[in-house]
């Protein structure tokens, strides 16, 4: 098993999109070949590092089979932080863009009977 940073730099390389293809390429030709598997030793016959196996390999079975990637979506509440971040902004270029006023006062006096 690789170092888990040698997994991340592989996640994060940035050929990882056309790697992943090339991957799904390979398994594709040897899932149709004599065998009908692909196994690690084909991978690595291939030109992948053991990293590269580990960090790629659910993403291209996910990309045979036409579906969203497991680890390249983005969380729901991610994209729910990012949109609150963009109104935020929005807010204070709005605030920054208008002068400011001290609050007014009123002061009341209090009726001493």
């Amino acid at each position: 098993m690789p170092s888990p940073s040698l997994i991340a730099a592989a996640r994060h390389a940035p050929d990882a999109r056309a790697q992943i293809a090339r991957m799904a390429q390979v398994m594709r030709y040897q899932m149709e070949g004599v065998e009908e598997c692909c196994t690690f030793v084909h991978l690595v016959q291939a030109g992948f590092t053991e990293a590269e196996i580990h960090a790629y390999r659910d993403d291209a079975r996910a990309y045979i089979r036409g579906k969203p990637s497991a680890n390249r979506w983005t969380a729901p509440d991610r994209v729910k932080g990012s949109l609150l971040a963009i109104k935020a902004r929005e807010i204070r270029r709005r605030v920054n863009g208008s002068q400011w006023a001290p609050p007014v006062v009123a002061v009341i006096e209090a009726a001493h009977g």
